[in-house]
């Protein structure tokens, strides 16, 4: 005769299941992120076992602070800034609840959305935590090598665009020679500037890479330069889906110079180049992903910078695009709504970490 369990062990063992099926998916997430190959600042997947570390610290910090509930959130966070001045400068300096708030609002833009469910992602803010388990997923709307800040699942994933997915392009080109000229105009009695790294501080600069901004990293309006180049401002705004809140600049790449790999703020938007001066086209390379394509001057090139990206300038001359975002041709009117409502927001809370 089989005995028959009394009530404590069933119930024992009916707590122990999920506790079980949790203890599971915790080792799987540790697992899974805790040897990410990806790093910000390192080439394609070659992150060092000590990038690697503190890439996981950043994912779990982020897990906790989610998980928290608002008033504790607010004061650790308030706790470590206190402490550590500093930390305002980075990550830290999120205003966490606009940030998470706006970041899953995005989720009910229909594209969005239908990918979120496509890939089994409930909150966009998962990506903050478990960023390598959806990067590596089969899916058209993810790859390994498209790590951005901001990632918005639904949205067809290419590190360059067909410029034929962009209607307003040629207008854009037979503008060339105007907009060039309104550079020149402006370079002979306005000091182009070395290029901020945003989030290390006020004084990290990238050698041989000098900008001038229409619209910072930040998103705040350069008023006065954009009176200096008023052409180019209103052609730019003439331009459907341009993002005027995205960093927008005259981009200068001395010879030599290298901008080391890195990836934008989000696979939302697609980054435009429209070269205006590039004298040796063979020896200015951009690799975005996998691929490398080179400039030429007043054919535009567009790409996802959400993709792991590096530039290099081995020639001997000066290259020059002007540089600005447009919103990913995926998405609908119904989409452009939802994304309006919430991207100010996202961009605000940001503060000094907004674009890159």
């Amino acid at each position: 005769m089989v005995p028959t369990p009394d009530l404590q062990t069933v119930g024992t063992a009916l707590l122990c299941l999920p506790v079980g099926w949790y203890l599971l998916r915790l080792i799987n997430w540790w697992r899974v992120e805790r040897f990410d190959p990806w790093f910000w600042g390192d080439f394609g997947l070659g992150a060092p076992s000590d990038h690697r570390l503190v890439h996981f610290i950043v994912k779990a910090a982020s897990c906790v602070v989610i998980a928290l509930p608002v008033p504790v959130r607010n004061a650790l966070i308030n706790g470590v800034r206190a402490i550590v001045p500093k930390a305002n400068h980075g990550n830290l300096g999120l205003d966490f609840n606009a940030y998470f708030d706006s970041y899953n609002g995005l989720r009910e833009a229909p594209t969005i959305g239908k990918g979120a469910d496509a890939i089994g992602m409930k909150n966009l803010c998962e990506w903050l935590y478990r960023p390598r388990h959806y990067s590596i997923l089969d899916s058209k709307y993810t790859d390994p090598l498209m790590r951005p800040i901001i990632f918005l699942p639904g949205l067809s994933c290419m590190p360059f665009c067909d410029n034929k997915q962009f209607s307003w392009i040629p207008r854009l080109e037979a503008a060339t020679s105007v907009i060039r000229e309104e550079f020149l105009r402006m370079a002979d009695t306005t000091p182009v500037s070395e290029y901020l790294v945003p989030e290390a501080g006020a004084d990290v600069t990238i050698k041989g890479w000098r900008t001038f901004f229409l619209v910072n990293p930040m998103g705040k309006q350069m008023v006065e330069n954009q009176k200096l180049c008023s052409q180019t401002w209103e052609i730019l705004n003439s331009l459907p889906g341009f993002i005027p809140s995205n960093m927008t600049m005259f981009s200068v790449l001395k010879p030599g110079a290298e901008i080391h790999s890195h990836t934008g703020l989000t696979n939302g938007a697609i980054r435009i180049h429209l070269p205006l001066m590039v004298p040796e086209p063979t020896k200015s390379v951009i690799r975005v992903g996998r691929k490398v394509r080179t400039w030429e001057e007043g054919k535009v090139l567009a790409f996802n910078d959400a993709y792991d990206h590096q530039v290099w300038n081995f020639g001997k001359a000066t290259r020059v695009v002007l540089f600005f975002d447009v919103w990913h041709p995926d998405f609908t009117e119904e989409d452009m709504k939802c994304v309006h409502k919430h991207w100010p927001v996202i961009k605000e809370s940001m503060g000094s970490v907004a674009d890159e």
